[in-house]
C-alpha cells in the first residue's frame, strides 16, 4: 500500500468507527488475569492459536469483574477454563508490562484493529495497566492462584521510595529506571542531594536492591546494590572504590566520592565494554586513570603501541624519574664497534716481536693509538644511546 493510500484510508476512517467510539460514556471494565499468551505452548496451543498465533504475543486470557468483587477460581488452569474467558491485547506495543495471574487490568473495549480501515465492525479489545491493588511491584494478585510458571515472588524486595517530581519505572524483581533531581530538603534519605540545587537532574538505572527487611520502602545505594548506572549533572556521591587518598600524586586526580560535576558512573562486580567490530575509543580532555590493587594487563595479538612525547615508568619519591633507557639498536652498534678494536688491538699485540731493550715497540704503540683513537670515537657517540622521550625509576 502507498503513502496516499494510507493516507486516504485514514481519511475515510472517521466514517466506519462504531457510534461509541472513544465516547465519554464508555464505562471502564476490569478484568481479572485468568492466563497469558507467551508463546505456542503457552498457557496452551489452542489459546495460542485462537488468540492469533504469533500476533498474540503479550494478550491475556481474563474474566470480567463485576460489582461482586474479584472472581474465585475453581479447578484446574487449561482450555474448560481457558474458553470460558475473554482475549485482550496490550494497548501499547512499545510500552508492555506483563501482568499476572491473578491481578486485575482495565478493559478497553470497541477499539480499533487492523482491519478497522475495511469493516467499521473489525474492533478488539485491549489491557492497559494493573490495577494496584496492594501496593507492590512484586504481586498485586486478587487471589491465591499461581500468579505464573516462571514468576518466583521475593517478598524481600521493597518498592521505590519516590522524592517530588519523580519519574519512576519500576521493575517486579529488583531493577528501576528513576528520573529524579537533587532534593535538599530529604539529603538524609538519599545519597545524591548534600550539594547542588533542586533542580539539578540525576537520573539512576539499578539492577538489584541491597535487600533489608527492616525498611518499607527503598533507595538505590550505589555500593549495595548489585548494579547500577548514574548520570549526574552536579551531584556528590559516595562511591567507594578499591583505592583511597591519593590516587596519583603526580596528576592528583579528584576523588571519586568527591567530584560533583557532571558525570557518569558504572558500578558492578564486573564491568565489560566489547566491542564486536571496531574500537573501542575512550577520549579525556585531562587524564585517564588506571587504578588497581592487583594487576593491569595489556594483550594483542599483533602490537601494544604506547605512543607519546615523553613516557616514564615508576616513580622516585612521587616524583617523575630521570633515567632515561637505553636505544637498543645504537648501543648495539657501539659495543661492536669496541669489540673490533679490542679484538685488533689484541691481534697487534699477538704478533708483537721482541725490541732491543731501550727501543721504541713501534706495534704496539701503532695498535695502542688506535684503540685510543677508537675509544674517542666510541666515547663521542654514547649520549646517542639515551632515549629523550623513555624514561624509568
Amino acid at each position: 500500500m502507498s503513502l496516499r493510500q494510507g493516507r486516504e484510508g485514514l481519511a475515510n476512517y472517521d466514517a466506519k468507527m462504531p457510534s461509541n467510539f472513544m465516547s465519554a460514556t464508555q464505562p471502564t471494565k476490569v478484568g481479572q488475569v485468568v492466563g497469558i499468551i507467551m508463546g505456542e505452548n503457552l498457557p496452551t496451543p489452542t489459546q495460542y492459536q485462537k488468540a492469533g498465533g504469533n500476533d498474540s504475543i503479550g494478550s491475556i486470557l481474563y474474566l470480567e469483574v463485576n460489582t461482586n468483587g474479584p472472581i474465585n477460581i475453581s479447578g484446574s488452569y487449561d482450555d474448560t477454563l481457558y474458553n470460558t474467558c475473554k482475549v485482550a491485547k496490550p494497548f501499547s506495543s512499545t510500552n508492555i508490562y506483563c501482568p499476572l495471574v491473578g491481578e486485575l487490568v482495565y478493559i478497553i473495549e470497541d477499539f480499533p484493529s487492523a482491519n478497522s480501515e475495511i469493516d467499521n465492525t473489525a474492533i478488539k479489545t485491549y489491557y492497559l495497566g494493573v490495577i494496584n491493588v496492594w501496593g507492590s511491584t512484586q504481586l498485586n494478585s486478587v487471589n491465591n492462584s499461581n500468579p505464573g510458571i516462571t514468576y518466583k515472588q521475593n517478598p524481600k524486595i521493597k518498592n521505590l521510595l519516590p522524592f517530588e517530581g519523580d519519574h519512576i519505572i519500576q521493575g517486579r524483581q529488583g531493577s528501576a529506571l528513576r528520573f529524579s533531581s537533587t532534593t535538599k530538603l530529604y539529603n538524609d534519605l538519599n545519597e545524591w542531594s548534600e550539594i547542588g540545587s533542586d533542580d539539578d537532574p540525576i537520573t539512576i538505572l539499578t539492577n538489584g536492591y541491597d535487600f533489608n527487611s527492616n525498611i518499607k520502602t527503598y533507595v538505590s545505594n550505589i555500593n549495595k546494590d548489585l548494579s547500577s548506572i548514574y548520570l549526574t549533572s552536579a551531584q556528590k556521591l559516595p562511591l567507594e572504590t578499591d583505592r583511597t587518598g591519593t590516587l596519583n600524586p603526580l596528576t592528583n586526580p579528584i576523588d571519586a566520592s568527591e567530584y560533583f560535576n557532571a558525570q557518569v558512573i558504572i558500578n558492578s562486580d564486573r564491568v565489560v565494554l566489547n566491542s564486536k567490530r571496531d574500537e573501542v575509543m575512550i577520549f579525556a580532555k585531562s587524564n585517564i586513570e588506571l587504578n588497581t590493587k592487583n594487576i593491569i594487563n595489556l594483550n594483542a595479538n599483533e602490537r601494544v603501541h604506547l605512543n607519546s612525547n615523553t613516557v616514564f615508568l615508576g616513580t622516585v619519591n612521587n616524583q617523575l624519574p630521570t633515567e632515561p633507557l637505553v636505544l637498543g639498536d645504537k648501543l648495539n652498534t657501539i659495543l661492536e664497534n669496541l669489540l673490533d678494536s679490542l679484538y685488533s688491538f689484541g691481534t697487534s699485540l699477538s704478533t708483537v716481536i721482541g725490541s732491543p731493550e731501550g727501543a721504541p715497540a713501534m706495534d704496539i704503540n701503532s695498535a695502542a693509538e688506535s684503540l685510543l683513537n677508537d675509544i674517542d670515537r666510541i666515547n663521542n657517540n654514547l649520549e646517542g644511546i639515551l632515549s629523550q622521550q623513555n624514561f624509568t625509576a
